[in-house]
């Protein structure tokens, strides 16, 4: 599973989402990427969406998304939802 998280410099909301995903990587296997865009508006083929905002991709497609304002309980939860089914399929 990849986690993409769409984040701006000087954003501290941001900065607070980063540091709780990569907390989650010390319990869960996930790539994580950041895209950094220059305005609220500069993101994927010009969706409107406000930053921080997070996809959360398998196989190469969207599962997930979590747009603003991210609340760090509902994606620690969606997470670790997504890593069970995973392991279910595996075992």
């Amino acid at each position: 599973m990849r986690v993409i998280l769409f984040t701006k410099l000087n954003c501290r909301l941001c900065d607070a989402i980063k540091y709780e995903l990569l907390d989650l990587q010390t319990e869960y296997e996930f790539a994580l990427q950041e895209e950094f865009v220059e305005t609220d508006q500069d993101v994927r083929e010009g969706e409107e969406t406000l930053v921080p905002f997070i996809h959360m991709e398998r196989d190469g497609r969207d599962t997930l998304r979590f747009e603003f304002p991210v609340k760090q309980a509902e994606l620690r939860r969606a997470i670790h939802i997504e890593m069970k089914r995973r392991s279910d399929r595996k075992g």
